[in-house]
């Protein structure tokens, strides 16, 4: 329900401003939650059976074709951990590269909420587009973390295994 009413111009002005306001505090806000909070294992970030470990992403969104096109949007903040490629290949990077897969996707969810206080400055139809976009905006991310962090997690499963070779004849001789 419109219950500031602005001008035409204004109105597009206050837009623009809103959605950057909230995407770069929603963003800085998530980027300072501490590490130790952002559990990979909670139930909630591991797949689900229908997402059949990320690849019902890849058959409905033919994510591969695209993933490389979206920005980085940790980039934005100092000292923020990038997922986009993975330029260490270690279990302990990759157990930080989940953990901040986690930070991604919570951040996402975040931004969409926003899109629906536009209906205080907007029409209902313009409101919801304004919801649209923030689901539309935000879904690719999301979609993305849940499409990547399964094969992670094999990736570091397998890593493991071999630390774990690399480990055993030194433990029979010890």
């Amino acid at each position: 329900m419109q219950i500031i009413d602005l001008d035409p111009l204004q109105t597009v002005i206050v837009d623009l401003l809103a959605w950057v306001i909230f995407h770069l505090g929603i963003g800085y806000s998530s980027s300072k939650i501490p590490l130790e909070k952002l559990n990979p294992d909670r139930r909630f970030f591991r797949s689900y059976s229908w997402e059949q470990e990320g690849m019902i992403y890849e058959k409905l969104f033919k994510v591969r074709s695209w993933k490389h096109l979206i920005p980085n949007g940790s980039a934005l903040y100092k000292g923020s951990f990038s997922i986009k490629n993975l330029p260490e290949n270690s279990p302990v990077y990759l157990r930080r590269w989940l953990k901040e897969s986690v930070r991604s996707e919570i951040c996402h969810y975040l931004m969409i909420v926003p899109g629906f206080f536009f209906f205080l400055w907007n029409s209902v139809t313009v409101s919801w587009i304004m919801v649209g976009y923030a689901f539309l905006n935000n879904l690719v991310p999301i979609v993305l973390q849940r499409f990547n962090r399964p094969r992670m997690r094999k990736l570091l499963i397998l890593m493991e295994k071999q630390e774990l070779k690399k480990a055993e004849p030194a433990l029979v001789y010890a």
